[in-house]
């Protein structure tokens, strides 16, 4: 049997006691770009946290807002960024499943 368990964690935000939408946008940029696209991504409303990565991607963002509709524009905003050469999403999911 499953038993779904709400989870806290720093990796959410929270609107008036709600957990907020919140999803890891993995960016691959352009050569030398990191620099200004983090500069671009950490003044925006919706991007909780922008780091440098080593590997396939270069920039790993947390991204939350109060919808999904709006997570959804700002991973596209996100995604249409013209140093941006692609991205993977990775949603957070708000509850655990745990057996009984």
């Amino acid at each position: 049997m499953l038993v779904y368990i709400q989870t806290e964690s720093p990796l959410t935000g929270v609107v008036n006691g709600d957990i907020m939408p919140t999803a890891f946008v993995l960016i691959k940029c352009e050569e030398g770009e990191e620099p200004r696209i983090m500069r671009k991504l950490a003044g925006t409303d919706w991007v909780r946290e922008v780091k440098p990565t080593v590997g396939h991607y270069d920039l790993l963002t947390r991204v939350a807002s109060p919808s999904v509709d709006q997570l959804n524009e700002v991973i596209e905003e996100i995604h249409g960024h013209d140093k941006v050469r692609s991205t993977k999403v990775l949603l957070k999911m708000n509850e655990i499943a745990e057996a009984a």
